[in-house]
């Protein structure tokens, strides 16, 4: 599937408005990536072989913040903000408007890697509109720790909306 959102960049100041694309939707196995270069999503692969995740499915739909980029130079991996959009399967390339709700952070390989949890803004989830339940963390928290395999991620704790909001902007392209 190819898709164009990424070719215009913004130039607009940052705003509360938070867009995410979704690069593998909930209950997929196979791990995809955006391309930037061929503006496409491709499947992973390692060591010559596409990589699947050998544990329960995505437990949301996950993908990236738009017009973000984790920067090397200041603790970054080089790529955008990673998201977990909890909602129905959203098909992969959808621009989905968010709202941000919380924060985890992990370690993995040794380094910071934090995913931010969000619902479509036009969720009608009023249960979690502000805030995550302790049995969703609890299940989010355990996939991220288990889907690459036996201690490979680590649990280092959970931050709220305001944590989230706060890790969007630092490493927003709209500054």
């Amino acid at each position: 599937m190819t898709s164009h959102f990424l070719e215009k960049k913004e130039t607009t100041k940052f705003t509360d408005n938070y867009t995410a694309i979704v690069e593998i939707p909930a209950g997929t196995n196979k791990k995809f990536e955006y391309n930037y270069k061929t503006k496409t999503f491709e499947i992973e692969i390692i060591d010559g072989v596409e990589r699947t995740v050998n544990y329960l499915p995505y437990p949301g739909n996950y993908g990236f913040i738009n017009n973000t980029y984790m920067d090397p130079e200041i603790g970054g991996d080089g790529d955008a903000l990673d998201v977990l959009i909890i909602s129905e399967s959203i098909a992969q390339g959808s621009v989905v408007k968010i709202n941000p709700i919380g924060i985890l952070k992990l370690l993995d390989g040794g380094e910071e890697d934090h995913k931010v949890i969000a619902i479509p803004k036009d969720s009608k989830m009023n249960f979690i509109k502000d805030s995550l339940t302790h049995s969703i963390k609890t299940i989010i928290q355990t996939w991220f720790c288990n889907y690459k395999g036996p201690n490979k991620t680590k649990y280092i704790s959970w931050g709220n909306r305001n944590e989230a909001i706060d890790e969007i902007r630092k490493w927003s392209l709209n500054k």
